[in-house]
């Protein structure tokens, strides 16, 4: 390798284990190590140099453990003993050992398209970590943001269908999560955008963004959206005519960006809390079989929007009973 080149290695099962044992020491040229259901780990207390970024993704329910036997200063032979899983804290599977690491409720192979484990869900989250380890050692910046931004500016402003789905991948998805309503591949998103989504918008629709958090590979939008229900919006109130009611909604935004290219965009909000806005639901009528025991349906209407643009605009807790 060439002056002031670096390196970085991805392994899994058993060469990640081997890995693990041979970069113990300080490699000038090594910048980060990412090791996926290694047979065998380091002893927890562990320590790895400091010039290298380093993740280790647990699965099953137990690990192999390398330790070196000590007597007298005297170091024994190496062996490996099973040991139950590394504990985790918190809901993001993150363990206690003294090197980062992740247990994952996976079978071993979970990052693999083409083993049975396969498990959608632990290898995506296992990726973004892993590319956030890989982009650390190398020094590596992705702008994010813009991409984002001319994406929006495409579907939102310019209104164009076909110029929006230019920003995304070969087959990309979104998902509103609470009507199901978005698409999977080129083909439906490109009909849905056309059809049923830069249409569907109200000429009164406004989004002001509350707080943005950008990722290792996502950008993660709070925002209030208002608009007057005016006409038919396929994709947030699909099969319901205009209503001409006020709307005000707290929405959250979660999108994926791959090479450059959006990759896929969960959208989610409080759909009770349209229904109510724009008189569909009243939450003073509890089923009949709940009645004596439920005064009203535990749901907000634009003052949670509002709350979430200001702390002090809506008083805390009025839907506790008990408060």
């Amino acid at each position: 390798m060439g002056l002031g080149e670096k390196f970085a290695i991805v392994a899994f099962g058993d060469a990640a284990s081997e890995v693990l044992e041979t970069f113990l020491k300080p490699t000038a040229k090594l910048c980060a190590l990412v090791a996926y259901y290694p047979s065998a780990i380091p002893a927890p207390g562990t320590k790895f140099p400091g010039s290298v970024r380093l993740t280790v993704h647990l699965a099953g329910n137990s690990q192999g453990v390398r330790k070196t036997p000590e007597i007298l200063g005297i170091q024994g032979k190496r062996k490996t003993v099973r040991k139950r899983q590394a504990t985790s804290i918190g809901t993001g599977g993150m363990t206690s050992l003294s090197y980062p690491s992740y247990v994952y409720e996976a079978e071993p192979g979970f990052a693999e398209h083409d083993l049975d484990e396969y498990d959608k869900v632990a290898d995506r989250l296992a990726w973004t970590r892993s590319l956030a380890t890989v982009r650390k050692g190398f020094g590596a910046e992705v702008e994010l943001e813009k991409i984002w931004e001319e994406h929006v500016e495409l579907e939102f402003s310019k209104k164009n269908a076909e110029a929006t789905m230019s920003t995304m991948v070969a087959k990309p998805y979104v998902n509103h999560v609470p009507t199901l309503t978005g698409g999977i591949g080129s083909k439906d998103l490109t009909r849905f955008y056309a059809h049923f989504f830069i249409p569907a918008n109200p000429p009164s629709l406004n989004m002001r963004l509350v707080s943005r958090t950008i990722g290792v590979d996502r950008v993660v939008d709070e925002l209030v959206l208002s608009f007057t229900h005016t006409q038919p919006m396929s994709w947030m109130l699909p099969g319901v005519p205009a209503t001409y009611k006020r709307v005000e909604i707290a929405l959250v935004s979660v999108v994926c960006i791959r090479g450059g290219k959006l990759c896929h965009e969960h959208i989610y909000w409080d759909q009770a809390s349209v229904l109510v806005q724009i008189g569909l639901l009243d939450p003073a009528l509890v089923p009949h079989k709940w009645r004596g025991k439920v005064d009203r349906l535990p749901v907000a209407g634009r003052e949670a929007a509002r709350k979430v643009l200001d702390e002090e605009s809506e008083p805390s807790n009025e839907l506790i009973p008990e408060w």
